[in-house]
């Protein structure tokens, strides 16, 4: 057995046993999630994670919906002992960018003391499996590093706020031409996730685990710890956190409910593609020896339910990336998911 499948095989051991069906095989819906630093006053600037932006549209009945990555995570889920019945199985398809800048925005020179202008579009199948204590997941992505669009949208986003507030500031961003994989260079990513439902009273308040691992331009383990308080419906598995990117699979509309949370993890990195570069020459990029290996990250949130709508705030942190330099910093950023399920 490989160190790889035995790193999958130990994470979701505990998702053995057999899964209930948990929402109905007509369900479908769709959610907008929108991540931004600038919406955290006092805490950030324009820097680091600064922008994300995701649709995802998720259904359980088999005969409908976009997977074209869906035979990938069949394949892979049976490879690891997942056998699913299909009606057990929650699946979606997820369109998504993600943006990295340094905090120099004015500069137009190569910045070697700051992350690198970084960004990434992608779509994505999952493929999730679960009951009300326990869901097991699996995402494959395609991605495209170093496309001109997020720098456009960065660019006419700070001149539409300078336009309407009257501010000099946010400066346009000068220097996308030295981001990673300038010019385009496909990547894709691999990721595994469990979570189990560890304590509660039921209906008011709950504690969940969760393991991880990711392969690709993103190679990392994790675990975290969850909680969640106030007047509840769905599993813990669902609560919102950072969606964009790389927090939890799937949200659930199990009833009305509200209920602020908070989430802890601890993420162990082996490879970062948008700190290190992939296979195409970047004007900035830093070795094994220069990023952080432990990362710790977590986010504080309230999330209301009032079917067929739930609304999500949330705000989100991690500790630096780099050893060195500028971004030797603590980064802060805004979170609102928007979910429609019918």
């Amino acid at each position: 057995m490989t160190l790889i499948r035995f790193l999958f095989l130990l994470s979701f051991l505990i998702a053995a046993p057999s899964m209930a069906q948990i929402l109905p095989t007509d369900d479908w819906g769709v959610g907008l999630y929108i991540d931004q630093d600038l919406t955290v006053p006092f805490l950030n600037e324009d820097r680091d994670y600064t922008m994300g932006i995701a649709a995802e549209f998720f259904w359980q009945d088999k005969n409908a919906g976009l997977y074209p990555l869906d035979g990938y995570l069949k394949r892979l889920g049976k490879w690891l002992g997942l056998h699913d019945k299909q009606d057990e199985v929650v699946r979606s398809f997820m369109l998504g960018s993600v943006t990295y800048t340094p905090d120099d925005l004015a500069n137009p020179n190569p910045i070697f003391d700051d992350r690198p202008y970084a960004s990434l579009l992608y779509f994505s199948n999952k493929r999730v499996r679960a009951n009300r204590t326990n869901a097991v997941g699996l995402e494959f992505q395609l991605g495209l590093l170093g496309a001109s669009v997020s720098g456009n949208i960065q660019t006419a986003l700070h001149q539409f706020w300078r336009d309407t507030t009257g501010d000099s500031s946010p400066v346009d961003p000068e220097g996308w031409e030295h981001q990673i994989s300038q010019g385009g260079e496909p990547t894709l990513r691999i990721r595994a996730n469990n979570s189990q439902l560890l304590f509660e009273e039921r209906g008011i308040w709950d504690i969940a685990g969760s393991s991880g691992l990711t392969l690709g331009y993103q190679t990392n383990i994790n675990l975290g710890i969850a909680v969640r308080f106030g007047k509840l419906a769905s599993p813990s598995w669902t609560l919102p956190f950072e969606p964009v990117n790389r927090g939890n699979f799937l949200p659930s509309l199990a009833g009305n409910e509200w209920y602020g949370w908070a989430v802890y993890r601890l993420r162990l990195v082996g490879y970062d593609a948008l700190l290190q570069g992939q296979f195409r020459d970047s004007n900035v990029t830093f070795t094994w020896d220069e990023i952080e290996h432990v990362l710790h990250e977590g986010g504080i949130g309230f999330t209301f339910t009032y079917q067929p709508l739930q609304f999500t705030l949330a705000i989100n942190g991690k500790s630096p990336e780099l050893k060195f330099g500028q971004d030797h910093r603590n980064h802060f950023w805004g979170g609102m998911t928007i979910l429609y399920r019918y």
